[in-house]
């Protein structure tokens, strides 16, 4: 059973289910900003309360993320995040610095069905 919610932002898409949640970020989108995170957070974590849950963040290959921004936030509640991005070799170095700032499972893949499978083993 899921539970599809959404919620649309000015530079994303947020749809929940039962043990993940998929962000879907604008493709023109340059830059994740630090506020644009932290709402993303504060929502999610309205959402699903003290359980704790795999972020799916679904980004075109011009989207960047300061990885310096994982270590501000409070990813307490986050078990896993797969990172969804064309062309996943082109980014390697850049996801593998994301990956050194977060303590929970990471993983990488190039379609949402392949991140998804992923999320639903935990």
């Amino acid at each position: 059973m899921t539970i599809d919610n959404t919620r649309q932002y000015s530079f994303a898409k947020a749809t929940y289910y039962d043990a993940y949640v998929r962000i879907q970020f604008d493709s023109d989108l340059k830059e994740v900003l630090l506020e644009q995170a932290q709402l993303l957070l504060k929502d999610i974590a309205a959402y699903y309360g003290s359980q704790k849950i795999v972020i799916i963040s679904q980004r075109g290959l011009e989207t960047n993320l300061d990885p310096e921004i994982l270590k501000i936030l409070n990813l307490s509640k986050v078990e896993g995040l797969a990172i969804v991005s064309p062309d996943a070799e082109e980014r390697r170095k850049i996801l593998i610095k994301e990956q050194s700032l977060f303590e929970g499972s990471f993983a990488y893949f190039e379609t949402y069905e392949a991140a998804r499978e992923w999320a639903l083993t935990f």
